[in-house]
């Protein structure tokens, strides 16, 4: 195919219009590609190469100087505990919260799992020591009445 100024182009090439591409006059190399040796990166691309360059990834996930993410518990044994100890309510939210560290851990988002998992251990403290008094105050509300009068 040839252009209206009669050179050919070579085949899967646009046409150079004058006053575009850059400042050297050379042809862009194609995104993604690393630019020539001493060669600026072209115009909307990334230097490429070297030490500190950009790496590959979604930046932002993993963990930023943390420890082994498969460390972090998920206190998944004291939620379904709480459960049945502290209540209802603050049990099914330790096992939701529980359930957000495992989501967490397989995502590889060190923070957000170990956020979630000291709210776990918080609400799993909280609903034990709710249960403990409760059972205290049961015994001295039912028993301690019963046994005084079944003495007597």
């Amino acid at each position: 195919m040839t252009n209206p100024y009669g050179q050919q182009q070579p085949y899967g090439q646009q046409p150079q219009q004058p006053g575009y591409g850059p400042p050297s006059g050379g042809v862009p190399a194609p995104y993604g590609q690393p630019a020539p040796y001493g060669q600026p990166a072209p115009y909307g691309q990334p230097p490429t190469g070297g030490f500190g360059a950009p790496g590959y990834g979604a930046p932002g996930y993993g963990m930023p100087g943390g420890g082994d993410i498969n460390q972090i518990k998920d206190y998944k044994g004291w939620a379904i505990a709480s459960l049945f100890l502290g209540g209802l309510i603050l049990g099914i939210f330790a096992i939701m919260k529980s359930n957000e560290v495992g989501t967490y851990k397989m995502q590889g988002n060190y923070m957000m799992a170990e956020q979630a998992s000291r709210t776990t251990k918080t609400l799993c403290l909280v609903s034990s020591i709710l249960g403990g008094l409760g059972c205290v105050l049961f015994l001295f509300a039912f028993l301690v009445p019963l046994i005084a009068y079944g003495v007597s």
